[in-house]
């Protein structure tokens, strides 16, 4: 289980969100300069991080809690205690 960054999740060689992204957006020829264009790679990265997303539970992987700005709603013991 690995804890990933956004710019890792974005970015990384092992999830490469952006990377999809492009490679999709050449094969369609998709123009980001035109209105359509944009909200077309607006979707594509909403689904390419849902598909990242899917990826990371199946590897076990997760964004790192500071990433988000909030803590994680389900509290643990560092100690391993989890009655504490």
């Amino acid at each position: 289980m690995a804890k990933i960054t956004i710019e890792e999740l974005y970015r990384g060689d092992k999830y490469d969100i952006m990377s999809a992204v492009t490679a999709k957006a050449l094969q369609l020829g998709i123009d980001e300069r035109t209105e359509e264009g944009r909200t077309w790679i607006e979707m594509e990265l909403v689904r390419q991080t849902l598909i990242a997303v899917e990826k990371m539970k199946k590897n076990g992987d997760c964004i790192a809690e500071e990433e988000l700005g909030v803590r994680s709603p389900f509290p643990y013991a560092e100690d391993g205690d989890e009655n504490d």
